[in-house]
């Protein structure tokens, strides 16, 4: 982790729900299981990117390794990187269940991971850019953009708000009241205190970085996907 300029936003600190161990992150993996098919989320991801054969990728937010473990599955050489040493244990020791090679774990962020050598052909961040403000989300997705080699292409997948006519409070009560019990209040907490944005801030926020969004997605009434090339 490079160190940071004193202007500069400190994303070592924790925003949202802080996992202290490795069983808090253990019962994330099981919750977040039972809300979303990640092994298939990974493989569209994958899919989407037409990476060549071991291409070199970045994940930023890696949490519990999940998609990092698939992308080495396929043959890609992967740096994983993470704010969270808790998470960066918990996502080592399924590396190791798994007896998986290909996987470099580093613990950085958007704003302290400082690259040298190649260009990575792909980056892929999921929920975790909504822990930056937006003026540091812009300056994130620039510097995704300086690491990665012409055309390359960035899927970023997060918490992105719509609340179009139905109005804000109508839209926040309905997101609320359909989230399963034990998910509940830490949706409330992210709405109320992280840093998630709307839909079409961030497509400004994209293109001002210097990407090409090629397709994007609401998965759901909170969750987008974006497919951008770097121009």
């Amino acid at each position: 982790m490079m160190t940071a300029p004193a202007w500069q936003w400190n994303e070592a600190k924790q925003i949202g729900t802080d996992y202290e161990n490795v069983d808090e992150v253990r019962a994330y993996d099981h919750r977040m299981g039972e809300l979303r098919d990640i092994p298939a989320e990974n493989q569209t991801i994958l899919n989407l990117l037409r990476l060549p054969p071991g291409a070199a990728v970045l994940e930023i937010g890696t949490g519990t390794g999940a998609f990092a473990r698939e992308a080495a599955r396929a043959g890609h050489r992967v740096t994983a990187l993470d704010i969270s040493p808790v998470m960066l244990a918990y996502a080592a020791e399924r590396v190791r269940e798994e007896r998986l090679a290909g996987i470099r774990f580093v613990q950085a962020g958007f704003l302290t991971y400082g690259h040298a050598g190649e260009p990575f052909d792909a980056v892929v961040s999921g929920l975790a850019l909504h822990h930056l403000p937006d003026l540091w989300k812009f300056n994130a997705l620039k510097r995704i953009h300086d690491w990665l080699r012409p055309g390359g292409r960035f899927l970023l997948q997060d918490v992105v708000f719509d609340p179009g006519p139905e109005g804000f409070a109508a839209y926040f009560d309905r997101l609320t009241a359909a989230m399963p019990a034990d998910s509940r209040q830490p949706f409330i907490r992210h709405i109320r205190q992280e840093y998630s944005t709307l839909t079409w801030i961030m497509e400004g926020l994209l293109r001002r970085g210097g990407f090409a969004v090629e397709q994007s997605w609401q998965l759901s009434d909170f969750m987008s996907q974006y497919l951008c090339r770097a121009g």
